[in-house]
Order: C-alpha cells, then sequence, then structure tokens
C-alpha cells in the first residue's frame, strides 16, 4: 500500500506548524530551535531537515545534521493523529539515504531516556544504546 504522506525538505513557513509538532510530541524547544537558528542550519545542509505531509499538512519532521565527521538526527516527531503509519521510519530511512550520499559512515540519534516510543523505533531501525556514552551539553549563551 502506497502511504498517503510525502517526504519534503524543511522551509521556514513549516516552522510554526513544526514548532507545535514538537511540543505536541513532548520535545522541549532548547536554545538553538529559533526560526533565526534553524534558517542557519538550513545554509549548512537544508537537505537534511525533513518533513512529512499529507497535502500541504506537516504530520512529522525530523532534523538530521552531518558535521563532517557523524551524523545526527534529532526532533524526530510525529503528529499522534498519524503515529505508527511509517511516517517516522521513512523519516529516518530517507534522512539515512541522504546521509549515505554525502558519505556519512556513522549517525548518532538524540533521544530522550523518557520518550520510549521513540526509542523503541529507533531500535527497529538498527539504533543501539552506545555503551558508556552521555550526551553531555553547555549553552555557549550568556557565559
Amino acid at each position: 500500500m502506497k502511504p498517503d504522506f510525502q517526504i519534503d525538505e524543511f522551509v521556514p513557513e513549516d516552522y510554526e506548524t513544526v514548532v507545535s509538532l514538537w511540543k505536541e510530541s513532548g520535545l522541549d524547544s532548547v536554545v538553538g530551535d529559533e526560526l533565526q537558528e534553524i534558517k542557519r542550519k538550513l545554509k549548512r545542509d537544508p537537505e537534511l531537515f525533513l518533513v512529512a505531509r499529507q497535502g500541504r499538512v506537516v504530520v512529522g519532521a525530523a532534523i538530521g545534521a552531518w558535521d563532517g565527521r557523524r551524523g545526527w538526527i534529532y526532533h524526530l516527531a510525529v503528529s499522534s493523529s498519524t503515529r505508527r503509519k511509517g511516517v517516522g521510519s521513512a523519516l529516518l530511512e530517507e534522512i539515512e539515504s541522504r546521509m549515505r550520499r554525502k558519505g556519512v559512515l556513522k549517525v548518532n540519534a538524540v533521544v530522550y531516556k523518557s520518550n520510549v516510543p521513540s526509542l523503541a523505533l529507533f531500535g527497529k531501525k538498527g539504533f543501539k544504546l552506545q555503551d558508556g556514552q552521555v550526551v553531555v551539553g553547555k549553552y555557549l549563551t550568556n557565559d
């Protein structure tokens, strides 16, 4: 059966809808999620920030990034009405495909420990918890 959604690259006009989707999915808005910062990200690798659409409605989103060494996936979110219909899987597969074309050899995903459904999806897609690794962060604003 053909999916009833398509995968597109994020455009700034999607911003408010994607932020609402993140909130609905329980993702905290953090420094760097502002439209101005997203536009900066789009200058670097716009082909890795993807949205899933049913018609004109955004029903899923995921940010992919490449630092020149590792690929990263952040903020995978799917609307509650569209979950378990292949949207999240399709977004992951498309980001992985685009990363392979760039020569990325390894991709990591940042997922909140409390986000059990997302952890399950990443697990089904072959992602494994990295033994001995913890993500640490520091804001470089207001130092």
